[in-house]
């Protein structure tokens, strides 16, 4: 296996904590592979001591290839090792060995039952039973109006007494809010319509705004049979359902303007909140969400109940296993007292937590450039103050074997950006100039310029932020039936093509979204531009990143340049040599 200078220093490391600091193409899992060769054909260290961690069941199954391959390559003393190969495991799936291995330890009566999809099952059931619920529970059609022009509202509450109150303080309607300001309160009256179950309120209340329309102007604007139920009925019956106390106005505050798509998030605000657990286990009882908070208790009790655990129990009681049993950790320390870590950068505090508890031997590579699972959990701050520690051992290997000079030099300046970030000496081993295509676009002519960018024959990959974007753009092409593979930038990293087309600001989300940290942002761009060997070209609408990546600093494009003519020549030299 042929490693670079930087790459060899980091493969020879002793032992204590080390940090390989990487850049894209520089060969990550390469050092991870070598570096395991190392300890066991060097330094004689059995393979069934080295634990080496990789981020999911494909990097595992690369990574244990290459091992093998190689050690049954080598020389005749290690064609054996092959029968008692290194653990190359996914961090979930080592937790869950050591809680099944240990269940009575860990709390457990009997081997627990691994929850996997049982989470979206619960939140379809919850969804269905708070629509039950607000199919059936009474609602009051309601009007308020001004006694002094006539002009009403109708709205419709299962708690009317409560609902004039609020209105005349702080109405959701800006039109009534500004009139009773102008007017005041004692100028309105309020007064029930009618009662109907809530499926029928939208039909009732639309029916009372056309019937005041007609006599004389509301203040209404949105149309209720424009969704099932309305956000105020669907409020209310979240908190009742949930026992959740009613704080007047949440329909005022932006993360209550749309309780569905909250909800369907809700799966991934419980799992972030449990890969944040860094002692004892998870408390759902801690989390900020009135409404994760409700759900997440009565999930976690249904899962306490089957004697289960899911995805992230698997770190979090595997953890508080090894710190609440000293003797047990210790027995692991000595199964394993090589510990490697591929892809370092993406792991939670809990994934640390127990990282950390493995083996003083851990030998971790990242690249915190890279770190784009921050809506997940993912947290760069732990291998930015991994790297800080004085005790741990650093390396660097930040030449990119995969990109042209220039895609490298762009890269550079727009990661360069974010500040908090470990700073490299980013560059490029091929020396080739070519100039990345940049094409202003719009939702009527993306699909005719996408067209023409796929004409070469190239291996090209068409990359978008959203699943939803990865849709609309295989329905294009679907129907000229064009080969080529289209995914998202997440599940992109870690892979390269000849030629990526990155597609943004055009279909759906916008690039940065608003919900996500701008760094973070800027992070999930550098990987797209980074996935590109040749040809790279940004396809798209306004995005404040291009411009960011298209002036480089002139003392970094003048030093990379010079670094590219430098290698084409000293080859040139090389070459001349052996003739």
């Amino acid at each position: 296996m042929r490693l670079d200078r930087n790459q060899e220093k980091a493969v020879n490391h002793g032992t204590g904590p080390a940090i390989v600091i990487a850049g894209p193409g520089s060969g990550k899992t390469t050092v991870v592979t070598a570096r395991i060769l190392k300890l066991i054909q060097t330094h004689n260290i059995p393979p069934s001591h080295i634990l080496a961690i990789a981020f999911n069941r494909k990097a595992v199954e690369e990574m244990e290839t290459r091992v093998l391959r190689e050690l049954a390559s080598s020389k005749p003393s290690y064609g054996t090792a092959t029968s008692r190969k290194p653990e190359i495991r996914t961090l979930h799936a080592f937790g869950k060995d050591i809680i099944t291995g240990n269940y009575k330890r860990a709390g457990f009566n009997e081997y627990p039952e691994i929850w996997t999809g049982q989470i979206d099952e619960i939140i379809a059931h919850e969804r269905t039973q708070i629509e039950r619920e607000a199919s059936n529970v009474s609602v009051a059609i309601y009007k308020i109006e001004s006694k002094s022009t006539g002009k009403c509202y109708i709205g419709q509450t299962t708690q009317p007494e409560r609902r004039r109150t609020e209105h005349f303080d702080h109405s959701s309607n800006d039109r009534l809010r500004q009139a009773i300001r102008s007017e005041g309160a004692s100028e309105f009256s309020f007064e029930v319509l009618e009662r109907v179950p809530g499926r029928e309120a939208n039909h009732r209340e639309a029916h009372w705004i056309d019937f005041y329309k007609n006599q004389t102007s509301v203040f209404n604007r949105a149309d209720p049979l424009r969704v099932q139920y309305s956000n105020q009925l669907i409020l209310e019956m979240f908190c009742q359902h949930f026992g959740i106390p009613y704080t007047a106005h949440l329909d005022r505050d932006p993360d209550f303007e749309n309780l569905r798509d909250r909800f369907n998030d809700i799966k991934e605000t419980v799992m972030r909140a449990k890969r944040q657990v860094t002692t004892g286990l998870f408390d759902p009882t801690t989390l900020d969400d009135p409404v994760a908070q409700a759900f997440a208790v009565k999930y976690e009790t249904l899962k306490t109940e089957a004697n289960a655990i899911d995805f992230e129990d698997m770190i979090i009681h595997a953890a508080n296993l090894l710190e609440t049993c000293p003797d047990l950790r210790q027995t692991y320390r000595d199964t394993y007292p090589y510990l490697l870590v591929d892809e370092f950068q993406d792991i939670s505090p809990a994934d640390f937590r127990l990282i950390s508890l493995l083996s003083e031997n851990l030998f971790a590579v990242g690249d915190d450039d890279q770190a784009i699972y921050g809506f997940r959990g993912g947290d760069s701050e732990i291998m930015q103050k991994f790297t800080g520690r004085r005790d741990v051992a650093k390396y660097e290997i930040t030449r990119n074997y995969r990109s042209t000079s220039t895609i490298v030099e762009h890269a550079r300046a727009l990661i360069e950006r974010n500040q908090q970030r470990i700073r490299k000496n980013l560059r490029a081993h091929n020396p080739f100039q070519q100039d990345i295509k940049i094409v202003e676009t719009n939702p009527e002519t993306i699909e005719t310029l996408l067209r023409r960018e796929l004409g070469s024959s190239q291996e090209t990959a068409v990359l978008a932020r959203t699943n939803y974007e990865t849709h609309q753009i295989q329905e294009m092409l679907a129907r000229r039936a064009t080969s080529v593979e289209v995914t998202t930038i997440h599940k992109a990293k870690g892979r390269e093509w000849e030629k990526v087309i990155l597609v943004h600001n055009t279909l759906a989300r916008r690039f940065p979204r608003r919900d996500s940290k701008l760094a973070e942002e800027r992070r999930v761009f550098y990987v797209a531009m980074t996935r590109a060997k040749q040809k790279l070209v940004v396809l798209g609408g306004t995005c404040p990143f291009v411009p960011e990546f298209e002036k480089i600093p002139k003392n970094m494009s003048y030093y990379l340049r010079q670094f590219a003519y430098w290698r084409a020549r000293r080859k040139i030299k090389k070459a001349s040599d052996r003739k």
